[in-house]
């Protein structure tokens, strides 16, 4: 799915049969989905406050989590054409850059 998300797959067993290779390939490609609809449909609803965010003083490694996070859904939803969807969320990503 995301070529430069490989590495951070699952790791197969090399005893797994080809049906299963596949089935679990379905399993974690379904999940990614759903966490990432699930997200973006918490964002949309509840939004993100970045200037209190920023204001808490977070941790510059959180302030990174929450962008990369959104450049993952930004890529999903790219993948599959949502451009609605990266358009919401790029706008997080560049107050988080200001």
């Amino acid at each position: 799915m995301f070529e430069e998300y490989e590495n951070d797959e699952f790791e197969m067993d090399d005893e797994m049969s080809q049906e299963e290779i596949i089935n679990a390939k379905q399993l974690y490609n379904s999940l990614v989905d759903k966490l990432v609809r699930e997200n973006y449909e918490s964002i949309t609803k509840n939004g993100i406050d970045i200037v209190n965010t920023k204001i808490h003083n977070l941790d510059p490694k959180q302030i990174e989590q929450l962008k990369g996070t959104l450049d993952f859904m930004i890529a999903y939803f790219t993948e599959s054409e949502e451009y609605e969807k990266c358009a919401v969320l790029h706008k997080y990503v560049e107050e988080l850059q200001q």
